[in-house]
């Protein structure tokens, strides 16, 4: 092929791909035909139809603008390789002189050269001819004026009237078709803001500024140093909300990078915590930002924050934070108390930040340090960081101050406990119970911890004891110091061995430990008698273990028979009756409530209880109540429960009625003490009608052991042995 037939082939193989609409590749065969010679290729497009002329001119300047790739073309065979966006350029502008694609590439490539004024007055020229693309126009003279350096003001006031109209089309254009001069736009930005930074700026200044910042921010969010200028800025104008989330974007940027930087990270979270001071009601962020600041860098964030922060906003601060540790530490008790499993920790993530915080007040408070070394100890202990714990104790007990003495070697004898060392803990606990004005919620928690040891040493009554105390000094405090201090792996144990004490006292029935004169002196220096100090006390352990655990109905059977004791039988009775429709326990409440009403004279409704008691074939919940019922009680349930019994035995006859009858004459003979004559020989009677004749002879025995002359039981006996001797011939 000729070149003189090469442009007409391309021309050829052109037109072919417009009967296809393939208007690409149509364009790209023009454009090489063009690149061979241009009338022939102008003579062409200019031949075709409107639809057709307007799509190759579409394609030229998508080309131009670089949002399409121009495609590989070949023709016979031969691959043409010589098409680019400069060709394409040339074409269109031939074309359609005054293209604003074309236009705007030429520009783009006298910017790279450096033909910057070129730029500018091509652009004047070009606004008034296209008016609708004012925006692409505004951005390049406004790149053209940065590039400049001699008039980059010019070029912001181009940049800013563009983004405050067409913000999205503004960051697309920016950070796709200028991408590679980024940081100069940036740079002249920054340049204009800091030429402004020290003069009191109002009216159209003031809203340019704020335009300025809203530019950077759109286009580089992650930028460390525009995020902190734009948030100095919105500090400056008290927009603090706005602020704190600049802040909060800048240093999640910062935290993802891979080597993080201490001394910038501290200081934005100084920067962050001022925000938040300032608002006033942000005190908990303020002081977790500034407790993790002093984490990350105490040198950086302690010099950034004197910077910042006059000493009364300090004075301010610290008195903040310290109204914020003691509600965070409040948050955590009342977790602590809402948390009903007794066996298992919780609320110790609560316990971070305020040891962060505790930290940060002991850094930059000197006067408090002291104070809330203590309260850091605490927390230590609580978290179960024993060792820390004792090792702020034992330096603070041996400085020459001697204030929070008692606290002190609380935290010290739970940490000696909590690693096995109990006589040490002993001591410490010792030391506060045997001292003349003790604390009281320090003495509180040694005696807590003085029992635990003696549960440990195997003295569960000084246990008690100890606990019964605690109770009656604060029961609240009692409460937590279990809940919190006490190993989560001893209160199952300590909860049983106070149950088991409690029941013990209420019963008479003394542990083994009884014959120790112990028990005898903690009576007598408390100036009441046995019976009335382990009454009331019972009744104060009772109440803790139900509010240590609220499901537990052993728990509330204790505290009722307490309070039966104590004659405060409406209490009991209320207690009672709200235990009945969830209690385990159903027999013995059922007999608790039985006798109260007995007691108050409502004998219908007591009997229906017994007879309910009876429905359930648990006569033997009877027996420890006994021990709980004062005399004249059991001496009431006897007299009714063997009234009951011979009045079925007199009225109603059948196998059924007697057993019924035994009942009831069982309920007699425990409450008597197993010592009711009456009620043994008419159940004797009732075993033998029934045909159990030796549990019958059982009953006679009984007694015959209290009055072997009794002629009754005696014929009783014989008669039973001479019928099982018959039954046996």
């Amino acid at each position: 092929m000729s070149g003189l037939d090469v442009p007409s082939q391309l021309c050829r193989e052109a037109n072919q791909h417009l009967t296809h609409e393939e208007f690409s590749l149509a364009s790209a065969f023009f454009m090489a035909a063009f690149s061979c010679n241009a009338p022939v290729a102008l003579q062409r497009v200019k031949s075709l139809d409107d639809g057709q002329y307007q799509e190759i001119i579409n394609t030229l300047e998508k080309w131009c603008l670089g949002d399409a790739e121009i495609p590989k073309i070949k023709c016979d065979g031969m691959a043409v390789v010589s098409l680019n966006p400069g060709i394409a350029a040339v074409f269109l502008s031939t074309l359609c002189p005054n293209n604003l694609a074309s236009s705007l590439f030429k520009m783009g490539v006298f910017l790279k050269s450096g033909r910057y004024e070129e730029v500018v007055s091509r652009c004047n020229s070009l606004l008034n001819a296209h008016p609708q693309h004012s925006s692409k126009l505004l951005l390049t003279r406004g790149l053209a004026w940065i590039l400049s350096q001699t008039h980059s003001r010019n070029g912001v006031v181009d940049y800013v009237q563009v983004f405050t109209k067409y913000k999205d089309e503004a960051k697309q254009h920016i950070c796709t078709k200028q991408r590679e001069y980024l940081p100069q736009v940036i740079r002249a930005f920054h340049d204009y803001i800091s030429s402004y930074e020290n003069n009191n700026t109002e009216g159209n200044i003031k809203v340019m500024l704020h335009d300025c910042y809203s530019f950077l921010a759109a286009l580089a969010p992650d930028d460390l140093q525009i995020c902190k200028t734009q948030a100095a800025h919105l500090f400056e104008e008290c927009k603090f909300e706005e602020c704190i989330a600049v802040y909060s974007r800048a240093i999640e940027a910062l935290s993802l990078e891979t080597k993080i930087k201490e001394e910038k990270i501290s200081c934005l979270l100084v920067d962050r915590a001022a925000a938040y001071y300032s608002l006033g009601c942000r005190t908990k962020e303020m002081v977790q930002d500034l407790a993790e600041a002093f984490r990350i860098s105490q040198i950086h964030a302690r010099k950034r924050f004197t910077e910042i922060f006059s000493k009364a906003d300090v004075a301010r601060v610290m008195e903040r934070s310290k109204a914020c540790i003691e509600m965070e530490f409040g948050d955590y008790r009342e977790a602590v108390r809402a948390h009903t499993e007794l066996r298992s920790d919780i609320g110790t993530d609560l316990l971070l930040p305020i040891m962060q915080a505790l930290e940060f007040f002991i850094q930059c408070c000197p006067d408090s340090r002291r104070e809330m070394s203590i309260r850091l100890a605490d927390c230590k202990l609580l978290a179960g960081d024993f060792r820390t714990c004792l090792g702020i104790c034992n330096q603070l007990l041996n400085s020459e101050r001697k204030t929070y003495q008692n606290t002190l070697y609380v935290l010290r004898g739970f940490c000696h406990f909590h690693i096995n060392e109990h006589q040490q803990a002993l001591k410490d606990f010792q030391k506060i119970v045997e001292d003349e004005s003790p604390h009281p919620s320090s003495c509180v928690k040694a005696l807590c911890g003085r029992g635990l040891v003696r549960m440990i040493s195997g003295s569960p009554y000084l246990t008690a004891l100890d606990y019964i105390t605690a109770c009656k000094l604060k029961l609240d405090e009692t409460f937590l110091t279990t809940k919190t201090y006490v190993p989560w792996n001893q209160r199952g144990l300590l909860f049983k061995v106070l149950q088991e004490e409690g029941e013990k006292m209420l019963q008479k029935k003394p542990s083994s430990e009884s014959g120790n004169p112990s028990r005898k002196k903690t009576r007598e220096k408390d100036g009441a008698s046995p019976k009335e100090c382990d009454v009331s006390g019972v009744h104060q352990l009772a109440t803790l273990l139900m509010m240590l655990d609220p499901t537990d109905d052993v728990c509330r059977i204790l505290c009722t028979d307490a309070l039966y004791q104590m004659d405060r039988i409406e209490e009991a009775h209320k207690m009672l009756s709200l235990a009945l429709n969830s209690s385990s326990q159903r027999s013995p409440v059922l007999a608790r409530l039985a006798l109260l009403q007995l007691k108050k004279g409502f004998i219908y409704d007591g009997n229906q209880l017994i007879k309910k008691v009876i429905q359930l074939g648990d006569t033997s919940c009877l027996l420890p109540i006994m021990d709980i019922f004062i005399e004249e009680d059991r001496r009431l349930m006897q007299s009714h429960c063997h009234a009951k019994g011979m009045s079925i035995l007199q009225s109603r006859q059948g196998e059924a009625y007697l057993k019924e009858a035994v009942a009831y004459l069982s309920f007699a003979i425990i409450a008597s003490g197993g010592h009711a004559k009456d009620s043994l020989l008419a159940r004797g009677r009732c075993y033998g009608q029934l045909g159990q004749k030796k549990t019958a002879i059982f009953d006679y025995n009984a007694v015959l052991r209290a009055e072997p002359a009794n002629t009754e039981a005696l014929c009783a006996k014989g008669f039973m042995q001479m019928s099982m001797n018959q039954q046996k011939i």
